[in-house]
């Protein structure tokens, strides 16, 4: 069995997700027996289809949540989740403080912060909160196989 699987993005995909030079961008992830289950907490809409067509075509099953209390409410109801992505700024209950109450729930899903602000200091609170990592969103091809490699490694 071969480690890894190669994933090839054309001219559309490219278009879709970030900064590509070459016709056909070709990413290796681990392989994997089963597959990564993905929570992405997002309110913008575009921004939840973006990151849920991207993670899905890395092969992951993906759930969405529009706040952190839907995020909260799903852990709280039995289910789990390997990488959760969570937007900062959300109604209801933003990401620093989701992330907070996750991780006091004693979760310890891999949770990669996805935020619009670049200022170190706003960066820095967030990762506070609890996260493994953080990125200014939206996520590129680039940043998703880092943390599923990331995810798969550990």
């Amino acid at each position: 069995m071969n480690d890894f699987f190669n994933y090839n993005f054309y001219e559309r995909e490219k278009m879709a997700f970030g900064n590509v030079t070459s016709t056909s961008h070709t990413m290796k992830i681990i392989d994997t027996e089963k597959k990564i289950s993905v929570l992405i907490v997002e309110d913008d809409l575009l921004i939840q289809k973006i990151h849920k067509v991207m993670m899905t075509k890395f092969g992951t099953e993906v759930q969405l949540a529009a706040n952190g209390k839907e995020a909260i409410d799903l852990f709280l109801s039995g289910a789990s989740f390997d990488l959760i992505l969570i937007d900062l700024e959300m109604p209801i209950m933003d990401g620093i403080e989701a992330t907070k109450q996750l991780r006091s729930m004693g979760v310890t899903s891999m949770i990669v912060g996805v935020t619009s602000r670049n200022q170190d200091s706003d960066i820095q609170v967030f990762m506070k909160s609890g996260l493994n990592a953080c990125y200014v969103k939206p996520l590129n091809i680039e940043k998703v196989s880092a943390v599923l490699n990331e995810l798969k490694s550990n």
